[in-house]
Order: structure tokens, then sequence, then C-alpha cells
């Protein structure tokens, strides 16, 4: 998680400034140090990320991620989201239709590629599956994306 983007989203969402600053302290200024074998290393910047552990980081993650939610134009297509787990989906009356929307909302100007891209997230291609939906008396045919 880049600082900068989140503070960026949490304004764009209308997040009250006292809040704002307050995770931009929370993110400002931090160090580590790795140890082990006996040895300690020297103090070591922390430019990104969120605390192990800390409690506001599902929150945090929520708007990091929130823009992906924006992707979806019309009533056809959706994105629903929890923590660093997004789903987008589309409806139409052929797969092929689907899966083109679908195409399309990752690779269009302001879609997730264009989201990883400024919000330094790769995206993890192995962990991404397609699932086709159709009422079971449907004889549609399933096509691969």
């Amino acid at each position: 998680m880049v600082p900068s983007r989140l503070l960026r989203n949490l304004r764009k969402r209308g997040i009250p400034r006292k809040y704002v600053d307050f995770v931009r302290g929370m993110l400002g200024n931090r160090r580590t140090a790795l140890k082990f074998n006996g040895y300690t290393s020297d103090p070591i910047e922390i430019d990104n990320g969120i605390g192990q552990g800390d409690p506001l980081s599902m929150v945090m993650y929520q708007f990091y991620n929130a823009d992906l939610l924006d992707i979806p134009r019309d009533k056809s297509e959706g994105a629903i989201a929890y923590v660093d787990d997004t789903l987008l989906i589309a409806t139409a009356e052929r797969f092929k239709e689907a899966h083109n929307k679908l195409s399309n909302m990752m690779g269009r100007e302001g879609g997730v590629t264009d989201w990883s891209k400024t919000h330094d997230s790769p995206l993890e291609y192995s962990k991404l599956a397609l699932i086709d939906f159709a009422h079971r008396n449907s004889t549609k045919k399933r096509i691969p994306l």
C-alpha cells in the first residue's frame, strides 16, 4: 500500500481532514530493523504498507481499493470487494458477451490494469478465476475467457 495513494483515496471519499492527518502521521517516519542469528541491522526506512497486525489495516485496504468499485459503468457491470479481494461481475445474454465486458473492465482506461499500476499493486494472474453462471435449465455453452 502506497501511503500517498491511500491518503488521496481517503480525501476523495470525503473522510474528514483530521482522520486523514491521523493516518498520514501513522504511516509516516516509520523504521524497522531486521534481527536474526544474533545480528541486528541498521534501521531501515519503511515507505509503504501498513503495520503488520494493525487493527486499522482492513479499513485502510477498503479505502485503498475503493477505486476498483468505480470501474463498472452500467447496470450490466458490477464490482464488490473485501479487503484485498475484488470481484468483477458482468451480466449478458451470452457468456462471450459477458467475457468481453469483463475483459473491457480489466483493460479499459481507468480499469483494473490502470488501477494496478497507479496503486503499485501487481495483479496475481494465477489467482484470477472466471466463473460462468447460468440457470440450471440453460443449454448455453460455457466458453473459456
